[in-house]
Order: structure tokens, then C-alpha cells, then sequence
């Protein structure tokens, strides 16, 4: 039950953060202005999912490949992956986990940047030919816009 209540805190606010009601599995574009005082041109935050697997050696793990872009600043930058995956013949069972990059490994320089996090379920293995949510989340750590992030409904697969 404990598990079940955060489970479900970590996604209202994810959900509340990307601006998704309920988690629908809509693709947000995410895109929030930066101010850049060294040039004339605004850097815009972005990030984007790129290939989620599960890994075969390891079915409890998903890598997930993300994108991003972000501008120079002096406040500090996280990254973040979430994934849920409900199981298709028993509701009850969920799987879900998430994977923060640390402050210091999120490399903002205007460029766009490469990134793949191993997220580990935290009940049970990832299941194959399964949809599940995912957000990938770049967050302006003191800043505003806090954050910009991409949720998607995928059908996990094994690589």
C-alpha cells in the first residue's frame, strides 16, 4: 500500500509537471525559453525520449535513450527518466522506476547532447510487448521555466 501511495505522488507530480491530466500518453512537446545573456538568441530548452528497451540480460532494467538541449546558466541541471508499466493481465501489478542523472553529469552548453538511463523497476521485471509511460525531464534546478520534459506511451520490447 505504502509503495502504491508513492507510486502515486511521483506520478500526479510528473503528470502535474508535463501538464498531462491523468497520464494520458500524449507526446508534449517541451519547450521552455532560457534567457542567455552572452547573445542576442534565447537558447530553448528541450529534451526528447529516443529508443527504450528492456534490457534481455536483466528484464527488471530499461534503457532509455534521451535527448536534450539546454542553455549555459549558473543554476544547476537535472535529468531525469520515469518509467510505469501496468501488467495487461493483472492491474493490480505495476511496475515502475526512475533514474536522476547528477547536477554534474548534465552537460548544458547550447548543444544538443546524448544521454541513456537504466531505469530499474522497483516491484517487478519490465514485461515485454507491454505499453508503459515514460517522462524524461530536464529541470532548471532554481531557475524558471523549471522544467521541460517529454511523456510518451511506448510498448516496451527487449533489444
Amino acid at each position: 500500500m505504502q509503495r502504491w501511495i508513492v507510486l502515486t505522488v511521483l506520478t500526479t507530480a510528473l503528470a502535474g509537471l508535463v501538464g498531462l491530466a491523468g497520464l494520458t500518453g500524449l507526446a508534449v512537446p517541451a519547450h521552455a525559453v532560457l534567457d542567455d545573456d552572452d547573445g542576442p538568441d534565447p537558447v530553448v530548452t528541450e529534451v526528447s525520449l529516443g529508443d527504450i528497451r528492456i534490457d534481455p540480460k536483466v528484464p527488471g532494467r530499461v534503457r532509455v535513450n534521451v535527448d536534450y538541449r539546454c542553455s549555459i546558466a549558473d543554476e544547476a541541471r537535472s535529468l531525469t527518466v520515469s518509467v510505469e508499466e501496468k501488467d495487461p493481465e493483472d492491474t493490480s501489478s505495476i511496475a515502475f522506476g526512475s533514474a536522476r542523472t547528477p547536477e554534474a553529469e548534465v552537460i548544458c552548453d547550447g548543444e544538443r547532447q546524448h544521454r541513456q538511463l537504466v531505469v530499474q523497476s522497483k516491484t517487478m521485471n519490465w514485461i515485454p510487448d507491454a505499453d508503459a509511460v515514460v517522462i524524461a525531464t530536464v529541470a532548471n534546478v532554481g531557475a524558471s521555466p523549471s522544467a521541460s520534459s517529454e511523456a510518451s506511451r511506448v510498448r516496451l520490447v527487449t533489444t
